[in-house]
């Protein structure tokens, strides 16, 4: 009868055990359609989703830390905060998983530690942190759009006017629609930038970057990775420094196109009816085009001329020990 008691009794302690690490919440304020919505929290998973409704709901669980939730609203302005107890150790628990539901109207703010971050179908500005989770912006149609983390990842697709994106250790990506300018730029990941986009700054240390979808002018740049870009309307300055150099697409007309590297390839890709002259310098590296009609002028044993069509845009080459090409797309 005792060892039943004892088993009765542990079995009754891991049960509350279970429901403190569980602990489920269910939240709702009535607001305005407009002002901001910030969201605070240390670690686990925060999903924002816009939606209809003039109130501010959350749901899912808390971690077994003695977590409580905080909702505050003053004037509109609606503040989600996730509150430990005094001393206790708070990046310890990654249990927390919670979903808030957002006037799709609001401005979002998201601030976490080591929390994954999702936002979703909102249309006010967006501005996402965190040191150690992963950011993933999706389905939003909003003005301005900041993302940003030390290890994570960082994906963006939207209909935006303006999209920053950076990870210090890991892949930026942003797509969709851009109106006005993205920048995106990581340490040591890969930055992919597919959106249809005005003006685009991207940047990796050591990964490789890739820009396509560009209809204006592009500001790209790495150490060690290759860079790629495609797109209508090119302009702008792509430098690297072991990494290849590969550009394709339709130059704008009278356009400055600056491509530098020290030890990688380049390769410019021209598409049918380009009009561009290409001027050439590098040290011991080889020089073709291979495009139709093309006319390549050797001006010295360092530097040369090609004249595409009747050479309106203007693209300078530079390369200290990698060949230079120039070819049809």
């Amino acid at each position: 009868m005792r060892l039943k008691t004892m088993i009765a009794a542990a079995a009754l302690l891991g049960a509350g055990s279970t429901a403190a690490a569980a602990q489920q919440v269910n939240e709702t304020r009535s607001t305005s359609a407009t002002g901001t919505v910030e969201v605070h929290g240390i670690s686990g998973q925060v999903r924002v989703l816009g939606w209809g409704r003039g109130q501010v709901q959350v749901t899912g669980n808390l971690g077994g830390g003695g977590e409580r939730l905080e909702v505050d609203d003053e004037d509109g302005n609606v503040v989600v905060r996730v509150v430990y107890p005094r001393g206790s150790r708070r990046s310890t628990s990654n249990d927390t998983r919670l979903e808030v539901r957002v006037p799709a109207r609001k401005d979002v703010e998201v601030h976490m530690v080591s929390a994954d971050v999702g936002v979703e179908g909102v249309d006010g500005s967006v501005e996402a942190h965190s040191v150690s989770g992963g950011i993933r912006v999706a389905n939003t149609r909003s003005r301005e759009i900041t993302a940003a983390t030390r290890s994570g990842t960082v994906e963006v697709t939207a209909d935006a006017d303006r999209v920053e994106a950076a990870s210090v250790s890991g892949s930026v990506t942003v797509a969709g629609t851009v109106r006005d300018r993205v920048e995106a730029n990581s340490v040591s990941g890969n930055v992919r930038v597919t959106a249809s986009a005005g003006a685009v700054e991207a940047g990796s240390v050591s990964g490789s970057v890739e820009v396509a979808s560009m209809r204006g002018r592009a500001e790209v740049h790495s150490v060690s990775g290759d860079l790629r870009v495609t797109g209508r309307g090119l302009s702008g300055a792509f430098q690297t420094v072991s990494g290849e150099i590969t550009v394709s697409g339709d130059l704008a007309r009278g356009a400055d196109l600056e491509l530098t590297t020290h030890s990688g390839d380049i390769v410019l890709q021209l598409a049918s009816g380009a009009s561009a002259s290409v001027e050439f310098t590098t040290f011991s590296g080889d020089v073709s085009a291979d495009y139709p009609g093309a006319r390549l002028v050797r001006q010295s044993r360092r530097e040369a001329r090609v004249t595409v069509g009747s050479g309106d845009a203007r693209v300078t080459t530079q390369t200290f020990s990698g060949d230079v090409r120039v070819t049809r797309r």
